[in-house]
Parts: C-alpha cells; structure tokens; sequence
C-alpha cells in the first residue's frame, strides 16, 4: 500500500500498472500530474501476512489540486499473483 501510494505520488505509472491485478488494471493509466499528493494514514489491516494469499488496507490519502484539499478514503483489497503482492480492487468510504 505504501509503495502504491508514493508511486502516486512521484506519478510512476509504470510501477502502478505493474502493481495492479492482471484482472482489474486499466488499459492504460495515467496519473493526473496536477494533483499533489501529501499524506497517508493507515487506518486499519487485515490479513496480508507473510503466509497470506489476500489482504485489505483501510487508508485515508490526503491531496491538493490547484488550491482545492481532499483526501480519499478507501479500503482496498490485495492478493498476490506471481509472488508478489498486488491491488485488487477499492471501495471509497464516506469521509
């Protein structure tokens, strides 16, 4: 989780599609360069250990974009295909 959330932020496209499931990555991804990413909190985990085949993150990631401030709030879902640890999928949370 961590490792996605900083290629967000440095806009490593290549790193995102290569950490995304072969089942649910984009066609084509491409990070919005104006959005500025400055802060992630984890706020919960389950499974994802090292004998581990699934995995969820609960996280709330903080953004600017031309003056405007959010953050998203997601749980998302990871499992591991070929070795390695890899998103699945996401569901925003109020908030």
């Amino acid at each position: 989780m961590r490792s996605r959330y900083s290629a967000f932020a440095v806009g490593d496209d290549d790193y995102l599609s290569r950490s995304w499931h072969s089942s649910t990555r984009p066609p084509e991804l491409r990070t919005d360069r104006s959005q500025r990413w400055t802060g992630l909190e984890i706020l919960g985990r389950s499974g994802g250990g090292l004998l581990d085949r699934e995995g969820s993150v609960e996280f709330r990631a903080s953004w600017t974009d031309s003056g405007r401030v959010g953050s998203l709030h997601e749980n998302s879902r990871f499992v591991r295909e070929g070795g390695h640890w890899v998103y699945l999928t996401g569901t925003t949370a109020p908030g």
